[in-house]
């Protein structure tokens, strides 16, 4: 049975969706941004704006029961692809160790208005 997350401290979609999904152990999300949940807006600098995505993911791993450690695969999607400088710190922080790390796949994409990139991400998660 496939179980909908939701996380009060991460903005709701404008559409009807869930932040992620769960079946069988197998999580995956839906678009996560670097909205700030307190004021509906992006933050303006990207670094910031960047960091609070990766904020908002961890935010939905935890209301699974999860964390980055169960990160099987991680999907960025760019308006500017150049702006992967801004992840890599954040991502060497989240996953420093190269033996222990998920897969990443950055695409470029038409974002709405002031989003500069999105995450989808799948994980194993205990059921």
């Amino acid at each position: 049975m496939r179980k909908s997350i939701n996380s009060t401290e991460v903005h709701r979609h404008k559409n009807p969706i869930p932040h992620a999904s769960i079946i069988k152990g197998l999580m995956i999300s839906s678009a996560i941004s670097g909205i700030d949940n307190k004021t509906g807006n992006y933050p303006k600098e990207k670094n910031t704006q960047i960091e609070e995505a990766f904020n908002n993911m961890h935010k939905i791993l935890k209301e699974a029961n999860a964390d980055f450690k169960d990160v099987l695969k991680v999907d960025l999607y760019f308006n500017d692809k150049s702006d992967r400088k801004y992840v890599n710190p954040i991502w060497m922080k989240l996953f420093p160790d190269d033996n222990n790390m998920p897969a990443r796949h950055s695409h470029l994409a038409s974002l709405d208005g002031d989003c500069i990139m999105q995450i989808v991400f799948t994980a194993v998660v205990s059921s």
